[in-house]
């Protein structure tokens, strides 16, 4: 809110002698600086305030504002106009809620009101006979911080020649948290002005026009720039219990932001104060407030605040990279000095993993200066891992449709399809191994280092010759067929009585004998005539024969 001073001296630097109260932060008075956005910073890391007369300003006893105020100089053909902007954060202490607000004063007289503005707010009547009449207002709804809570305040004036559009935004760098950068307008509004040839933000040490009434002459108000604490509205002065609180004061000059070099500790044109803040530079350079006893006067003419920045620096990567030489896993934050950074081109991670980086990326990030922007670094790295067959055979795997025979240790990267041809190994004409199980599976995806076993069983080659039917097993066989290796096998074939047989080769065995398969094996059925029988035969003719004859002699 505008203060609104009767005097008839015209003053062109304020020197607040007699104040107990004053708004209170940084002030740029020195110029003329012309220029369309300004912005204030802040971070706050305690804050509690105090008014025990809040009821009568019609104000919360705990509430407290912080204010980004700037004068808007408006031209035409014939004219010249003057307009009060305002960009709050209003605080109730006692709570930690806040919201933002803003205002819009006609200061082209010290009496002047507004109309016909044009935004998401409303115009408002004053009932002082002797202050502006009118003014705009809107306010957003009430948000929850934490400590620390820091943000920027933004003020932004664009122009046509059928008027000016004032945006009012503001951009939370923390609360509690670090979080991303995310300028929000929450009111444009449009101030009507006819055959319109320039406007700006100025800043400069003088005051908008007076107003002379008889022997009265009404003060206009400075052309500065502050942002300053206060009590919560009204006019309200009040008293902070807690404060301690970074501030920097910037505007916008050639495409850059850029601190007013020569900066005051108090305001002239806000209403609302405090009795109980002082305010030093800090060891980053930025405006310090804490609570202490005021000093109103000039703060340093080489202002040079440290303030988080306008670029946010998310860099993700599951590889260790380098920031200002030091090793790091995770960077997320706000550059306000340049950094170094290194991402390592070929990195082991262990012994059966190891990553190649795709691509350039930059080695040296430097503060942003001219708006908001986050920048998300995401190194693209190529995994190999190890892949380990265990087997008693070549391992034949297809990648990519092309067969390879795999090592004991094979490095492959990162999404490589593999299968495992299951196939038949042959040591020789007369052994072979058949795969009888791959673990984890016969085809695999590489995502990680991977153990793969083959089993397999050995067999021999039988080979049975024979013109008889010849049973192994119980099971007829003829020829050649595979067995098991250290199977027991039952060899036995289907003789005629009048005939006898052996198996003659590896191991000479009689039919229904048992051998052990630790070994290629032939054998063939050998017959021979059964003498054994054939005598016994004779001996019945014979005995059939004598029976005969000692009959036939008895008769």
């Amino acid at each position: 809110m505008l203060r609104n001073t009767i005097l008839i001296i015209l003053l062109f630097l304020p020197t607040p002698l007699l104040a107990v109260s004053l708004p209170t932060g940084v002030v740029a008075y020195s110029g003329p600086i012309y220029t369309n956005q300004v912005l204030g910073y802040a971070n706050i890391t305690s804050l509690l305030a105090y008014n025990t007369s809040g009821s009568k300003f019609g104000v919360p006893p705990y509430g407290a504002s912080l204010q980004l105020n700037v004068m808007l100089q408006v031209n035409t053909s014939n004219e010249e106009y003057y307009f009060w902007l305002q960009n709050v954060a209003d605080f109730i202490t006692n709570e930690s809620k806040m919201f933002f607000s803003d205002n819009i004063w006609n200061s082209t007289t010290p009496l002047a009101g507004i109309n016909n503005l044009i935004g998401k707010g409303e115009i408002y009547s004053t009932s002082d006979l002797f202050s502006h009449s009118s003014y705009y207002a809107y306010g957003t709804y009430y948000i929850k911080y934490n400590f620390p809570f820091s943000f920027y305040l933004i003020v932004n004036e664009s122009h046509n020649n059928q008027g000016v559009y004032v945006s009012f935004g503001y951009v939370i760098l923390q609360n509690g948290n670090i979080t991303l950068p995310n300028p929000t307008f929450y009111d444009t509004v449009f101030i009507p002005v006819n055959n319109l040839t320039s406007a700006s933000i100025i800043i400069a040490n003088q005051t908008t026009p007076n107003l002379n009434l008889g022997i009265i002459t009404y003060l206009g108000n400075y052309l500065d720039a502050e942002l300053v604490w206060g009590g919560f509205g009204n006019g309200a002065s009040t008293t902070f219990l807690n404060m301690s609180s970074y501030l920097a004061l910037l505007y916008m000059k050639n495409g850059k932001w850029v601190p007013f070099s020569q900066v005051y500790n108090y305001g002239s044109d806000t209403a609302e104060s405090t009795n109980n803040l002082r305010v030093t530079i800090a060891k980053n350079g930025d405006a310090y407030v804490t609570i202490g006893k005021q000093n109103p006067g000039l703060l340093t003419t080489n202002f040079n605040p440290s303030i988080p920045g306008f670029l946010y620096l998310n860099i993700s990567s599951k590889i260790p990279f380098l920031v200002n030489n030091v090793i790091s896993r995770t960077f997320s934050g706000y550059v306000s000095a340049p950094i170094k950074l290194g991402f390592f081109m070929n990195y082991s991670i262990n012994s059966s993993s190891f990553a190649v980086l795709n691509g350039n990326y930059p080695s040296l990030i430097e503060p942003n200066v001219s708006w908001f922007k986050i920048l998300n670094i995401i190194p693209n790295y190529t995994y190999y891992y190890l892949v380990r067959v265990n087997s008693s055979i070549p391992v034949i795997a297809e990648i990519n449709g092309k067969q390879i025979t795999l090592n004991d240790t094979n490095w492959f990267v990162q999404g490589t399809q593999i299968s495992i041809v299951n196939y038949t190994y042959h040591n020789g004409s007369d052994e072979r191994y058949v795969i009888s199980s791959i673990s984890p599976s016969s085809s695999f995806n590489i995502t990680k280092p991977l153990n793969v076993t083959l089993n397999t069983i050995k067999q021999y080659r039988v080979v049975i010759n024979s013109n008889l039917p010849v049973y192994l097993n119980g099971k007829r066989v003829n020829g050649s067929l595979w067995i098991n290796a250290d199977t027991t096998v039952k060899l036995s074939a289907s003789i005629p009585f009048y005939e006898v047989g052996r198996f003659i080769g590896t191991y000479n065995l009689t039919p229904g004998g048992t051998i052990v398969v630790s070994k290629p094996i032939i054998e063939t059925l050998k017959l021979s005539f059964n003498t054994i029988l054939l005598g016994i035969m004779a001996l019945i003719v014979v005995i059939i024969v004598v029976m005969a004859l000692i009959l036939r002699k008895k008769r």
